[in-house]
């Protein structure tokens, strides 16, 4: 019982030991992915060409003019083209569907829940997207949280950048997708 128990705390002193403080450790992606999404909110004059459109807005706010106050209330959907570049003429190669929540009153941000769908050659499936957008941050990360197709499972993380705004009416993000869960 004794050398037993000896045993056991040697172990645990080991596994102990083992860790390094401070030292974090290095994720590596085991796929990556950049593509782009076009965004062109419905203004009450384009009709033809919006990908988006306000469903819920403040008391008394319109829906067709994102609200004041860093538009505090508004939710959009969206069912954005994907492109493989930064040309909204690009042939797509699959469709980016969601909502985003404008959530704050005091800086831009909102909160984004999308998918993915790919329907290309090259990628068949979605890819689901989850967290918050701060806006005005150059650089922001959102969780990636399952996906199916050739992304079944897959999970990690999404750095999203800014790549283009045309005043209240059209954004593109450039998405950078590192997966760290492949199945």
């Amino acid at each position: 019982m004794r050398a037993s128990c000896i045993l056991v705390c040697f172990f645990m002193f080991l596994a102990a030991s083992s860790a390094v403080p401070g030292k974090k450790k290095q994720y590596k992606p085991c796929r990556e992915l950049v593509l782009y999404f076009h965004d062109i909110i419905y203004n009450g004059q384009n009709a033809a060409n919006a990908t988006s459109a306000i469903v819920a807005a403040p008391e008394g706010a319109n829906l067709t003019i994102l609200a004041g106050q860093f538009h505090f209330g508004n939710i959009a959907v969206f069912d954005d083209p994907i492109t493989l570049d930064n040309n909204l003429h690009s042939p797509p190669v699959g469709r980016a569907q969601g909502m985003y929540i404008y959530d704050t009153k005091n800086t831009f941000t909102a909160w984004l829940g999308f998918s993915f769908s790919l329907n290309s050659t090259d990628h068949l499936g979605t890819i689901n997207f989850l967290g918050a957008d701060p806006i005005m941050i150059k650089t922001r990360d959102i969780s990636v949280v399952g996906g199916t197709g050739d992304f079944f499972m897959h999970r990690g993380v999404a750095t999203i950048s800014t790549d283009a705004f045309e005043g209240e009416v059209y954004f593109r993000l450039r998405v950078d997708i590192k997966f760290y869960e492949c199945w």
